[in-house]
């Protein structure tokens, strides 16, 4: 009887360690689309803004990372671990160009 009680304690303890990641997944996806809201300003949405910026990323081939390219030459400009910080690289690098990066308060 007492295998069971700790295989039992044991899934329990797996399904509360999913529970954390869980919820710090989610956190941190909130934070970042605070982060876009704030840094886009209302009524831009994402997609929009990085369709007509002038960098798109992609998958590298053979890696789990992702390459940011330059649209007007082509070449990779940088390579991000995440799609996230991808898009947030582009977001930057696009207003930073535009003259349009938020004053800190």
């Amino acid at each position: 009887m007492s295998w069971f009680a700790v295989f039992l304690a044991l899934l329990v303890l797996i399904g509360l360690f999913g529970l954390v990641n869980y919820w710090g997944y989610r956190r941190v996806e909130r934070a970042q689309q605070a982060w876009f809201r704030q840094v886009l300003g209302e009524g831009v949405e994402l997609e929009d803004f990085l369709a007509r910026s002038p960098y798109e990323y992609r998958p590298l081939k053979g890696s789990k990372a992702y390459g940011i390219l330059d649209k007007r030459t082509g070449q990779e400009v940088h390579q991000a671990k995440t799609p996230e910080e991808a898009e947030a690289w582009i977001v930057l690098q696009t207003l930073a160009e535009e003259g349009r990066l938020p004053v800190r308060s």
